[in-house]
């Protein structure tokens, strides 16, 4: 096996991960980052964003002395690979900025050894990589070197696993020798390499989230149907899934939508680039508007169970933008407090894992450690982020601190296996696309 000497250029989710991964597989990795602080806690084995073995695996390899973090962008001149992992920033729009992938790259294009070979894995929009290509020889025009975009597949909570077991990983390269040399890099890994251009990479990863984000917005329509006709969603997925054109891991939870800004990223770039083009891309934008109206849920539910929300207390269960990481960023529960506060609501929060410190201000909030402590007085507790151990409520207790009419709104459906037991316990339970 071949082994490389590789810089990696941004040090936060995306960053960790693949500086750990890549060490692993046999290449001297050296993580180059800009924030001291990061630096410093990696050099200690210790992540921004905890993953599970993460940690280990950062000790493992720099101990072998595979693997090292620095400032000193200069470093890229010792390595004839360089991988741009920045977590690509979103605003609440959902639309990418790309500032720190270019200003990473203006410092370190003096340092460029001739014949490198430059690695893309951040989340672009398509197009990006010809504009790289272009921005680097603008900077350095007598430069040679090779391109390769590789769009990754890492989820939080799982990332860890994701990387060692791909599945399958697309490469968008331009020359027989950039394939290669990926492919090398990624020998020590079980996957199928699939070849195609840049642009073809880049409209992978596109198409691939805006399928997945199709199917969220799909089964909520068909959640919305069912409530009204009397049938049960859950019924109509396990249907759906055992259809093989369909499939048992296709993206059909009936919720509150997706969120974390990644969806929502690709919907706003395929709507981008096919408007320069004159197309018009209706199925692509209704899901974006369905999706963005999703959250309204809760409250159009409430409102229909408690009249109103001034003077009413309601309790969230589950903050976090999904179950297994401690981001807040983009989370749906807090979208959903923000609405209930503006309502005059007081809103209690409970999450067993967000940092307390890093939940926003919201008026006529309070986050509490303790679940019954946070469902305290509450006409209705809201389930959002389906963490596991809510499956260990326990309802008598739950029960006793709440107040009528006793409302449980599972956003996920999350327990809906313990419908009978909760609503036994005196709650009106609710979920989504169930039959009321």
């Amino acid at each position: 096996m071949s082994t490389y000497t590789i810089g990696v250029l941004g040090l936060w989710h995306l960053g960790e991960i693949y500086t750990a991964g890549l060490s692993e597989l046999g290449h001297k990795v050296v993580g180059i980052g800009d924030d001291k602080a990061v630096v410093e806690n990696l050099s200690r084995d210790i992540p921004p964003l905890p993953e599970p073995q993460l940690e280990k695996l950062l000790e493992s390899n720099r101990k072998a002395g595979r693997l090292k973090f620095t400032e000193d962008i200069s470093e890229v001149r010792n390595c004839n690979v360089l991988w741009i992992t920045f977590d690509t920033p979103v605003d609440d729009n959902d639309e990418a900025d790309l500032t720190v992938v270019y200003d990473a790259l203006l410092k370190a294009i003096p340092h460029l050894q001739n014949g490198v070979l430059l690695v893309v894995t951040s989340q672009v929009p398509v197009g990006t990589s010809q504009k790289i290509k272009d921005f680097i020889h603008a900077k350095r025009p007598d430069i040679t070197f090779d391109y390769v975009y590789t769009p990754e597949n890492l989820r939080l909570g799982e990332a860890v696993r994701c990387f060692f077991e791909p599945g399958r990983i697309v490469i968008g390269a331009e020359t027989q020798e950039a394939f290669q040399k990926i492919e090398e890099i990624f020998s020590g890994l079980h996957a199928e390499f699939m070849r195609m251009s840049p642009p073809s990479a880049e409209m992978a990863k596109h198409a691939l989230n805006a399928f997945l984000a199709t199917s969220v917005s799909f089964i909520n329509d068909i959640a919305d149907i069912c409530e009204q006709v009397g049938a049960d969603v859950l019924d109509v997925v396990k249907a759906l899934r055992s259809d093989p054109r369909v499939g048992e891991k296709a993206f059909l939870s009936p919720g509150l939508g997706f969120s974390g800004g990644t969806l929502g990223r690709d919907l706003k770039a395929l709507s981008a680039v096919s408007k320069n083009f004159n197309v018009n891309p209706l199925v692509i934008e209704s899901v974006y508007k369905k999706n963005a109206l999703r959250k309204n849920l809760v409250m159009d539910r409430l409102l229909s169970k408690l009249g109103n929300m001034k003077g009413k207390t309601i309790a969230i269960f589950g903050l976090t933008y999904k179950a297994g990481t401690k981001t807040l960023r983009r989370s749906r529960a807090l979208e959903v407090a923000k609405d209930l506060s503006g309502a005059d609501a007081l809103v209690r929060l409970h999450d067993p894992y967000a940092d307390k410190e890093e939940i926003p201000h919201i008026a006529n909030t309070i986050f509490f450690s303790d679940p019954y402590e946070a469902a305290e007085n509450a006409h209705a507790v809201v389930l959002v982020t389906p963490w596991p151990e809510f499956k260990n409520l326990d309802f008598k207790k739950l029960k006793s601190v709440v107040q009528p009419p006793n409302l449980f709104f599972d956003t996920a459906n999350f327990l809906s296996n313990k419908m009978t037991d909760i609503s036994s316990m005196g709650f009106i339970y609710l979920g989504i696309g169930r039959r009321k």
